[in-house]
């Protein structure tokens, strides 16, 4: 029986990423994964026959911009990516849910790909009813970062741990249109997780999961930014790039914006634990290079905030031996007070 094939184009500055999807003669979805071997070689084009994006075969259209780099103060430059959905010519009966799918799953296949775990959840909180109807395709998808997509979601933000308990306790298998973002993660990550209600909390579970002798990559938010120095060289930074960008513009040259980007890449981010605080002897810090004293020539750090109190505690009692993290800077959002749009940096242990 034929199949109906679609593609999802990641064109990002430096390589290109293709997803495959198809639907069966009877209308159901799969995933084939990541099929950018079969198009590219080394980042460049290759002769694979006809290619995904031919204009004879297929048709283009914008992914949703439910997500858009020009949100962010900062963003990585490897977000900085055009989402193309390539969709059959003359398709027949491709339904309002199955096209929102479509073109709203890209942003979450980049994110997956960058391992901005965090990210994730956010994009799955705020389309949670475009992925409903598709919960065994998305289970598949998340599959690979839902446990530390959940952990950042739940203990390193502020989105109801108290609501995830219930979920937890429940033991419920999940649903087609399920729309909590909690609920999605931890049923995506229960062959990671391998919880027991029955004999462990939540935490310890978590706890259990981070004690693995093995890598770990996620991306989690900062508590307290707005008390902390690192904010104010923000609004500095931007008055500097906004007049120098005004002058730029003037005389015909835009190199103000790169400059910017790469002083943001090139900021280093130091996660290490405050076992002397005296609020909180699991507190877990994070410091940044100050922006300001880079222009001038003066490197330093200024303190960013922390990571949550839940959230910290669950590492500090995983790796008690563990003080300093390797991290670095993944966004920042216009107003760091947001949940949505924070500090947002990249852990690795």
């Amino acid at each position: 029986m034929t199949q109906d094939v679609f593609y999802i184009e990641i064109a990002k500055a430096r390589d290109t990423l293709v997803y495959k999807f198809t639907r069966s003669a009877t209308g159901m979805f799969d995933y084939e994964g990541d099929v950018t071997a079969d198009f590219f070689s080394d980042g460049n084009p290759k002769d694979a026959g006809r290619s995904y994006s031919d204009s004879k075969t297929m048709q283009r259209v914008d992914s949703s911009l439910y997500f858009s780099p020009s949100w962010y103060t900062y963003l990585h430059r490897d977000f900085a990516a055009e989402i193309s959905v390539y969709i059959p010519q003359n398709i027949k009966d491709l339904d309002a849910n199955q096209y929102s799918f479509l073109v709203h799953i890209g942003a979450i296949l980049l994110a997956i790909h960058e391992r901005d775990t965090l990210l994730v959840a956010e994009l799955l909180h705020r389309r949670a009813s475009v992925f409903a109807e598709f919960m065994p395709l998305m289970m598949h998808i998340l599959k690979p970062v839902a446990a530390e997509a959940l952990f950042a979601w739940v203990y390193g933000s502020f989105n109801g741990v108290g609501k995830f308990l219930q979920v937890y306790a429940s033991e419920t298998p999940i649903k087609s249109g399920e729309t909590d973002t909690a609920a999605i993660l931890f049923a995506a990550a229960k062959d990671s997780l391998k919880p027991e209600p029955a004999k462990e909390s939540p935490e310890q579970m978590f706890v259990r999961f981070f004690k693995q002798e093995i890598p770990f990559d996620f991306t989690i938010g900062l508590v307290g930014a707005n008390n902390h120095p690192w904010v104010d060289s923000l609004d500095e930074l931007e008055r500097i790039c906004s007049r120098a960008s005004a002058h730029d513009f003037s005389f015909d040259r835009s190199n103000v914006g790169f400059k910017r980007q790469d002083l943001f890449e090139n900021l280093k981010t130091n996660v290490q634990v405050e076992s002397y605080n005296p609020h909180d002897p699991n507190a877990i810090g994070v410091s940044i290079d100050n922006p300001i004293s880079m222009l001038k020539g003066f490197p330093g750090k200024s303190k960013a905030g922390y990571i949550r109190a839940t959230g910290a505690a669950i590492l500090r009692k995983a790796r008690p031996d563990k003080f300093g993290y390797e991290a670095s800077l993944r966004r920042v959002g216009g107003n760091p007070s947001w949940v949505e749009n924070a500090i947002i940096v990249q852990i690795k242990m």
